[in-house]
């Protein structure tokens, strides 16, 4: 689907809503060309091409709102029956006590460079090259085997609403993840993730997996207690995921974050510096523009450890009496792309200052015991090793990360100077981010159970 075709499809489908009365119309539609490389036992096994088109719409009429989507991009004569639909629903939903219609424009959206790359509408060897490179790379380190995959996007994205906006634009992604193993539990995790094709990095990707599985084969024992801890990217992705995606104004309202109550307080130490800036040129999930219309902005999250703003849609906005910061989504405001500040510590810097202590390279399976305090466990894998006097001593295996979100930040004390774009599966609360390796004092491990 041409982007003309999705704003004819756009514009019918806000035409049949304001038919039948409705007061704020919003229809979201994504075109995209997607490819799967999958490699397992260190070969290539499948190959995928598809098509995906996501057609979503926000009605709203006295003070009700409804979404309904659908990944059948509906024929003319059945557009009515996917609008009749969102109707029906809309019957369903309980009036908002507060209620402000879709912002007003028209609007000026920012020019972000670097955003599409139109090799990745058709590249497929270029993916396979990839696996192979990256297989090839985890087996130079001594990994038994290598398995993972390389997925890639292309295609656009476009909005119209009747407040007024109508945008597209076009998008491009590809990422790759590897995970590398000498035997069942001696395992290793890389990443790689880029707008374009020369950003990817198969080879670094591969070499880290395999050099971490074989570290990973030699076990020594820790037993479960608080230790100083240092996470690294993979481990981080997920982790500051979390710390950004708390900050959303439908959490705060929930009481299902524990930053309730907190703007203008410290929440971390005076290291951590968190911004969801969807504005970075070659961002993996930069953009221009958010669900309701507007220009998407730099937010500041957390600036020296302090609080100093919750992310909003115009729902969210309202109820707060503050504006939007252009961070909407169909039902949570949420971070568009996540960066934490570097720091001045390099990596062998950050493991000589843990004395004896744990790395963590990934945290997967994260789940929340209490949203409100910030309670949380995760599965920590893929290497988490013992360090002492510098220097990595072996894996350990049995323990389970058990934190709180304010425990975490408050006790940062190193943050690495390197920063790397990240993105892998068990990200599963936030969005692609851009971070440092941190340290943290008295982090809590717990003994796993089966």
């Amino acid at each position: 689907m041409f982007h003309e075709e999705s704003i004819r499809l756009a514009e019918r489908i806000l035409q049949l809503a304001q038919a039948r009365g409705a007061e704020d119309v919003a229809v979201h539609v994504v075109s995209n060309r997607a490819r799967q490389v999958r490699f397992s036992n260190s070969s290539v096994d499948v190959v995928k091409t598809w098509i995906e088109t996501l057609v979503e719409v926000q009605i709203a009429l006295d003070r009700r709102v409804a979404v309904v989507s659908t990944t059948s991009p509906p024929e003319e004569r059945s557009l009515e029956g996917f609008v009749e639909r969102a109707f029906e629903r809309l019957k369903r939903v309980p009036a908002r006590d507060v209620y402000v219609p879709l912002p007003e424009g028209p609007f000026d959206y920012p020019v972000i460079q670097g955003t599409y790359d139109p090799r990745l509408e058709e590249a497929q060897e270029e993916l396979v090259d990839a696996a192979k490179e990256g297989i090839d790379s985890g087996l130079a380190e001594g990994a038994e085997r290598v398995a993972g995959v390389v997925r890639s996007y292309a295609g656009h994205e476009c909005l119209l609403t009747s407040g007024g906006a109508e945008v597209c634009e076009r998008f491009s992604r590809v990422n790759m993840e590897v995970r590398a193993l000498v035997d069942d539990e001696a395992t290793g995790h890389g990443v790689t993730c880029s707008r374009s094709l020369d950003g990817l990095d198969p080879r670094r990707a591969g070499s880290e997996a395999g050099r971490d599985a074989v570290l990973a084969s030699k076990v020594v024992d820790l037993p479960a207690g608080r230790h100083n801890a240092a996470f690294w990217w993979s481990a981080m992705t997920t982790l500051l995921g979390v710390f950004g995606s708390m900050a959303s104004g439908l959490r705060a309202l929930m009481q299902m974050t524990p930053y309730v109550d907190k703007l203008g307080q410290r929440v971390g130490t005076e290291l951590v510096t968190i911004v969801d800036d969807p504005l970075i040129d070659g961002g993996y999930a930069s953009r221009s523009f958010d669900l309701e219309g507007l220009p998407t902005r730099r937010n500041v999250i957390i600036e020296g450890g302090v609080l100093k703003t919750l992310l909003h849609n115009r729902l969210t906005a309202a109820h707060f009496r503050v504006r939007s910061t252009a961070n909407a989504g169909w039902v949570f405001p949420r971070p568009w792309f996540l960066t934490m500040s570097p720091g001045d510590r390099t990596e062998e810097e950050i493991l000589e200052d843990l004395g004896r202590g744990v790395v963590v390279r990934n945290a997967t399976y994260l789940r929340f015991q209490n949203y409100r305090t910030g309670d949380f466990s995760a599965v920590i894998r893929d290497g988490v090793f013992l360090v002492e006097g510098g220097e990595i001593k072996g894996e350990v295996r049995g323990l389970r990360l058990s934190e709180n979100v304010l425990h975490l930040l408050s006790n940062v004390y190193a943050v690495g100077r390197e920063t790397r774009q990240m993105t892998h599966w068990w990200a599963e609360f936030g969005p692609p981010v851009v971070t440092p390796v941190i340290a943290v004092r008295d982090v809590a491990f717990t003994a796993a159970t089966a």
